[in-house]
């Protein structure tokens, strides 16, 4: 029964991605940004919030520019997405609940993120999330992938 589930979902999300332009999807890290204060002119943004962190984080998005196809990037603050490929986003020196949070991207996605909270990954490409009001060492936090990722030609 899981197996068909499995294919079942597989299915749908290929339906999904054949019917957007994945060709202007946007390219790993060029058209991405990281944001602490609103959403940026000129983006589209996923909400990065943890509810239980009292440092400020409810002002802060992961983005990509607004010309693009939208990557369909979620965000959960309560673990993993059904049906997702999701990359686990923790800070072990934050106590305020960072070991259930995820940022999750479509199966067909081929953004594979890695996340790091020791500074960036050699050989990825990176880039810095910093949320400056929050003093538990965030400022060596990357979300890293292959450069160039994302449209699908």
């Amino acid at each position: 029964m899981f197996r068909i589930l499995s294919l079942l979902v597989i299915g749908i999300s290929f339906m999904a991605a054949e019917s957007r332009d994945l060709t202007n999807l946007p390219v790993w890290p060029k058209q991405f940004k990281w944001w602490s204060a609103g959403i940026p002119a000129g983006y589209h943004c996923t909400h990065i919030i943890e509810p239980a962190d009292p440092h400020t984080w409810k002002d802060n998005y992961f983005c990509w520019e607004a010309g693009c196809t939208n990557p369909e990037i979620r965000w959960s603050s309560a673990g993993p997405i059904a049906g997702m490929r999701c990359t686990q986003i923790i800070e072990t020196a934050d106590p305020h609940t960072w070991r259930d949070n995820y940022l999750c991207v479509p199966t067909w996605s081929h953004y594979h993120f890695q996340w790091s909270s020791a500074g960036p990954i050699p050989g990825k490409s990176c880039i810095q999330w910093l949320e400056t009001a929050d003093p538990d060492t965030w400022a060596d936090n990357y979300l890293c992938a292959d450069a160039g990722s994302g449209p699908i030609w």
